[in-house]
């Protein structure tokens, strides 16, 4: 009992932070994940060694009962400036920015997305997640204050 209201003492003291989501599933539950883009994580990155960017952490929980492939999917961003941005395919195989993964059931896999151009949160007017040509989702915004 002690240690479920340390739990929620410690829940409920830690900064909320908005994000955007989206309940992406189908009739049969084969299908069944939620993804969430945390912008207010953003970090934009200069080096000597790679051009520079920003990167976005967004989370794909899988709720189905059978593993979910992640296929370099992509997310766009509407800025309130009127430019469009779409996130870009990473070098990377293994890790944060991999591209392509496979969640397996009933778990939580993290990745950053990342863009070609330089903004911040407060920059963002809406959110797409793209999986393909015909499904295109526009992430729902929470501020969670």
């Amino acid at each position: 009992m002690g240690c479920l209201i340390l739990i929620s003492f410690m829940c409920q003291s830690q900064p909320k932070q908005a994000f955007y989501y989206e309940l992406i599933s189908n009739e049969s539950k084969s299908t069944n994940f939620v993804f969430g883009f945390y912008p207010e994580s953003y970090k934009y990155e200069e080096s000597a060694n790679i051009d520079p960017f920003t990167s976005i952490k967004a989370a794909v929980i899988n709720n189905a009962k059978s593993s979910l492939a992640w296929n370099d999917y992509k997310i766009c961003i509407l800025l309130n400036s009127g430019k469009l941005i779409r996130s870009y395919t990473t070098v990377a195989t293994s890790g944060d920015y991999n591209c392509k993964y496979t969640v397996p059931a009933s778990t939580t896999h993290y990745q950053y997305f990342c863009f070609h151009s330089k903004f911040k949160s407060l920059d963002i007017d809406k959110v797409w997640l793209v999986m393909g040509d015909d499904q295109i989702f526009n992430l729902i915004y929470d501020a969670n204050k």
